[in-house]
This record gives C-alpha cells, structure tokens and sequence, in this order.
C-alpha cells in the first residue's frame, strides 16, 4: 500500500460522516458516503487537487447516498453500490419509505454494483469491498489499509438500528464477527456518524458486541 489520506466531511440534518480518500502522491480516489451538501464536498476535492474515480455507498439511506447523484454528474464518474442497496439510486424502490426517500435524492447516470471481496484502486493502494449486512440488507464497509469505513455497522460504543426495513440484528453481529473483529485490534473503525474508534476498543468495551469475542 502507498500513502494515502483520509478527509472528513461531516454533512446534513444527520451529521453523516462523508470521507474523501486519496493516493498522497497521484492525487486520485474516492468519495464515500455523499450524504449531502454536494457542492461541499466538491469543493473540498477541488482545493486538495483530488481526482475522484468514483463515489462509493455503504448503504442506501438517504443519508449516505443524497448527494452521491449530484457529485457523480459533476464529476462524471459512477457511483458504486450493493445490488441489494440500489434501488434508492436506481428509481426501482419499493415500499413507501425508500419510494420517499428516493424522490429527494438525485440519480445518477452510471451505478454500478459492489460485490464482496472486490478490490478498487487508487494510486498504489485498494479498497476492498466486505459485505457487512445487518443495518439494511445490502450493506458494505470498505477496507483500506488499517481503516475500516464501516458505515451504519458499528460506532464507538453502539451498533446500528435494525429495526428499519432489510435490518437484522442477527445478521448485524454476524458481520461484526466474521468481517470486523477478525481485524487486528489496531485497524481504525471510520463510521457513518461520529467519532472514529478501534477493534480493539470496541471488541473490549462495546456493550453491544463484548460477548462475540
């Protein structure tokens, strides 16, 4: 892996952590979790010389994926989302929340699908594509590096709702078990909302988590 940079965008009503990652050297990489504020984040790549390649989707809440459209037109690249996740970006949802949902956010011209294992590059370094489901059906995290960018999964001392539509708390902890806590303890958690945290800090002190070993 090369030397890479982690910016954080905190944006929206909800405070979702979007994250700017990029190759120190050849200035090119992605943005995750374009909740909102478009024309922000864009600006941000912009005043740090960044060539993004795509804007990538933990989920499909409306408050990880607003501004995905908005960003990928401007910067004509597509937007990178789980099968299971896309039909919020796609125009094809169903059920009135994500019918809703998906009325306020923009779609983009180009999605294409994430699949487990998957590895995109940037630079001289990848992201690795995990399937984490749990929080909604089609959920993903993206490991690069020691950084886990984890989404809804997990926060400093909590988990995720389950009790939207596609959550599962059973399979919430499964992904936590079998994708996260098989990392070594140092490898950094970047969720979705709020402060970073460790596998390690989280394996020993999440009330939510400390029985899965």
């Amino acid at each position: 892996m090369g030397q890479f940079r982690v910016l954080r965008i905190i944006v929206g009503m909800l405070g979702t952590n979007c994250y700017i990652i990029f190759d120190e050297k050849l200035k090119e990489g992605y943005v995750i979790d374009a909740g909102a504020e478009a024309k922000r984040i864009i600006s941000n790549l912009r005043s740090n010389a960044v060539k993004c390649l795509g804007v990538l989707c933990t989920h499909g809440h409306m408050d990880h994926v607003g501004a995905a459209g908005k960003v990928a037109e401007e910067l004509s690249v597509p937007v990178y989302i789980s099968h299971e996740d896309s039909s919020i970006l796609t125009g094809s949802a169903s059920g009135i929340t994500t019918k809703i949902g998906s009325l306020f956010i923009s779609k983009p011209s180009g999605v294409e699908f994430l699949r487990a294992g998957q590895k995109l590059s940037f630079g001289e370094n990848t992201v690795k594509v995990l399937s984490t489901p749990g929080h909604t059906r089609g959920s993903v995290s993206f490991l690069a590096g020691d950084i886990l960018f984890c989404g809804d999964l997990i926060f400093e001392g909590s988990i995720g709702r389950t009790d939207l539509k596609g959550g599962s708390l059973t399979e919430l902890l499964a992904s936590v078990k079998r994708e996260v806590f098989t990392l070594p303890d140092e490898t950094r958690l970047f969720p979705g909302h709020g402060p970073a945290t460790t596998v390690g800090r989280e394996r020993r002190s999440n009330p939510f988590l400390i029985n899965l070993g």
